[in-house]
């Protein structure tokens, strides 16, 4: 038997990796903070997973094999690491800290048993987080246990398309352990950071230009969500696959997705295509798949971030320009995004009133980085205003 251990039995956790190593016949064993949630998978030891085909067709598994520790009981999640044959983390950018001390304990009692070599599968939306995971886990560590986790352990980034929408009652399912997940299969990786031999997973896609999957999947797929999201909003739709046909959202989710991939071809020369063109339309594609009924307010949740320097808008305007294009479409994304005033989003109410206190120049600034004075910036604030006169009763 394999095992595979699962920092995280969240959405991604559930949805798309115990899935993954489920088909390949691996014990799972999640490792999770919510108590309740590891007695629950425990007690049942499988949980009902729904995938949902483009078509939207639907296939209902059970997904089993399963065990589960609690983040408490470090004993045991450094025992389950020591035996294990691979790891994956899916916690959130906020909660990876909170994961180094099991790690690092688990990493000493391989060392210590002699256990050959181990690749930890970061499903995290941060750039650099497998650097970031490693430096805290040796940081925990003695100069020989070092030494074994810089020759035996790979850090891996992975780029994770698979969309997970948030679990409520809408699905027509009342279990706390059922997951809705779309169908898409594939979790690239970064085949340069394996040690050792590559665990043959199912799903798993190794690339060597990694960077190009990180541009794809920030400014192509988390940007043509938002855009649809933030546009969505403010015209009044509860759901991504009911915005899409809209007339006005589709020709700006056409045209920043054209800014991002021409820019994209450009930077990454060795891609082919007609390969990324079928990408764009396929993702295109999923997000109208309307089985998922993922809410606007979920992927447009937190706009301050996602409106940072090198976050997928104002990221994405970046690689443009550094390639001689002008974001002109994402300006108008931007210029959405910055409506967003959805009141039980906490961020988006602190992005409202930073407007409202500071004017949308200088909340322009801080948020994005961006010289509002610049052509770009402009361009951003002239969006702004006509979004928020069309939809909103006042101008900041």
């Amino acid at each position: 038997m394999k095992y595979g251990v699962q920092f995280g039995a969240g959405n991604i956790g559930r949805g798309f990796i115990g899935n993954l190593l489920w088909e390949t016949g691996y014990q799972t064993i999640f490792v999770e903070v919510f108590s309740n949630l590891v007695d629950q998978l425990n007690e049942r030891k499988s949980y009902p997973l729904r995938l949902l085909e483009k078509s939207g067709q639907e296939r209902n598994l059970t997904i089993d094999n399963i065990e589960a520790f609690c983040t408490e009981e470090q004993g045991k999640v450094a025992e389950a690491l020591s035996i294990a044959d691979v790891v994956f983390t899916a916690v959130g950018v906020k909660n990876l800290p909170f994961i180094v001390p099991l790690l690092a304990e688990g990493l000493r009692l391989r060392f210590q048993k002699g256990a050959g070599f181990l690749n930890i599968f970061l499903c995290e939306n941060l750039k650099g987080a497998p650097e970031f995971l490693k430096e805290k886990v040796l940081a925990f560590l003695n100069e020989e246990e070092k030494k074994y986790v810089e020759e035996k352990i790979g850090f891996v980034g992975t780029v994770v398309a698979r969309m997970v929408p948030v679990m409520d009652r809408r699905f027509g399912v009342d279990d706390p352990l059922f997951v809705v997940a779309e169908s898409y299969h594939k979790l690239p990786y970064d085949a340069r950071a394996i040690k050792g031999s590559a665990p043959d997973i199912s799903g798993l896609k190794p690339v060597d230009n990694f960077q190009a999957e990180v541009d794809k999947k920030l400014f192509i797929h988390n940007l043509g969500h938002a855009s649809i999201a933030y546009l969505g909003y403010l015209k009044g739709y509860a759901y991504i696959h009911q915005s899409v046909p809209d007339l006005e959202i589709k020709d700006i989710l056409d045209h920043t997705l054209e800014e991002t991939l021409t820019a994209i071809l450009k930077k990454h020369s060795e891609l082919d295509s007609r390969e990324q063109r079928a990408f764009v339309d396929d993702l295109k594609e999923r997000f109208t798949n309307p089985a998922i009924m993922d809410t606007v307010q979920r992927v447009g949740r937190d706009p301050l971030r996602k409106l940072g320097p090198d976050d997928r808008i104002v990221g994405g305007a970046r690689l443009c320009l550094s390639q001689d294009i002008f974001p002109e479409t994402i300006a108008r994304v931007a210029g959405a995004a910055l409506c967003y005033d959805f009141s039980s989003d906490g961020e988006a109410m602190k992005l409202q009133k930073m407007i409202r206190e500071k004017g949308i120049m200088v909340a322009l600034r801080e948020v994005t980085g961006i010289d509002p004075d610049s052509t770009w910036g402009q361009r951003i604030i002239e969006s702004y205003r006509v979004f928020h006169a069309r939809f909103r009763k006042s101008i900041a």
